[in-house]
């Protein structure tokens, strides 16, 4: 594997992994998300990352010699895997920097990149037609519906992970393609099924061989399902389950801004749906919002923060947010 490096900066976080995936033990260690509470740091076993990593070469028809990008940390899974991809395909490493738009100066097509969703939309804000090209995997953070309209328009061949530290990455993809409801497609070395309303992934190599996640879905057969939202995170209405990551897609259509989307107790209903808004931001109208949402949907009070916190992999720390500022 060549490496080159964009940013000399990283030569050492690099040299890091390297070691690490060198050395003579089976597994590295890696701390998980922490979406729902304090990360915690895991022993990833080396043969999973492995099969992980084989499986996304044969999806996505990888070759030595072609020009991969790494623009995420490697404190993270998913730049641990863009290093493991790169090894195992031997593709030539672009080490860039970890920045909103890491391909700012960049003037070729990779063939293969990994990025957030922020990094992917401001890339394709940019609007450079060499970044057109190439297959782009897209994770680590819920991405809005604005988002996904603009990333669907720009690039060729984008796709959305769905995955998690526990499972060396992602386990299903979905085409990016204008459609924001389409399906998550389960990849062949792996199986999923349900327990108590969430998602269990298989696989021979997992601990105990599979993962119970918090994930709510919704089937479309047994290979493929639409995510809805953290079991952890539902605002239960009147009976209606109401997941706030799919509200915070839709609004992204219509603020400008970041929000977040929190629970207020109530005698009558159990549970309404409140919305978190950085300072400054005007308060959106019914008439805005009755388009995107059924009755029981609606926010029915809102809170300013002057910060949406989110944990190191991008997403929202709800738990921080609502320790800090309940609705």
């Amino acid at each position: 594997m060549d490496i080159v490096y964009h940013d000399l900066r990283r030569m050492q976080e690099v040299k890091e992994f390297m070691d690490e995936w060198d050395n003579n033990k089976s597994f590295i260690e890696v701390k998980t998300s922490g979406t729902t509470g304090m990360p915690k740091t895991i022993h990833l076993s080396k043969s999973l990352m492995k099969k992980s990593a084989q499986q996304t070469i044969s999806y996505f028809e990888l070759e030595a010699g072609m020009k991969a990008g790494l623009c995420l940390s490697l404190q993270q899974i998913a730049g641990k895997m863009m290093m493991v991809r790169a090894i195992l395909s031997e593709m030539e490493l672009h080490v860039l920097p970890v920045d909103k738009n890491p391909l700012m100066k960049v003037d070729f097509t990779l063939d293969f990149n990994a990025m957030v969703p922020v990094q992917a939309l401001c890339v394709a804000e940019e609007g450079r037609e060499m970044h057109k090209q190439g297959k782009v995997l897209i994770g680590g953070a819920p991405m809005t519906d604005a988002q996904f309209k603009v990333i669907s328009k720009f690039y060729t061949h984008a796709f959305q992970s769905y995955g998690m530290t526990e499972t060396a990455s992602h386990i299903a993809l979905r085409k990016i393609n204008g459609n924001a409801d389409s399906s998550y497609h389960v990849l062949d070395c792996y199986s999923v099924s349900e327990k108590e309303g969430c998602l269990v992934v298989h696989h021979k190599d997992l601990p105990n061989g599979a993962v119970v996640t918090k994930d709510c879905i919704e089937w479309v057969n047994d290979k493929e399902f639409r995510y809805l939202g953290r079991t952890d995170f539902v605002i239960v209405s009147g009976g209606h389950k109401i997941h706030p990551e799919t509200l915070e897609a839709k609004l992204g259509t219509v603020l400008k801004s970041p929000c977040m989307v929190a629970p207020i107790s109530d005698d009558n209903w159990g549970e309404l749906v409140g919305l978190v808004l950085l300072q400054g931001e005007p308060i959106p109208t019914k008439q805005m919002l009755k388009p995107l949402f059924f009755p029981y949907e609606l926010p029915r009070r809102f809170t300013f923060t002057e910060e949406i916190k989110r944990n190191e992999a991008g997403k929202i720390d709800r738990l921080q947010m609502l320790e800090i500022m309940p609705c």
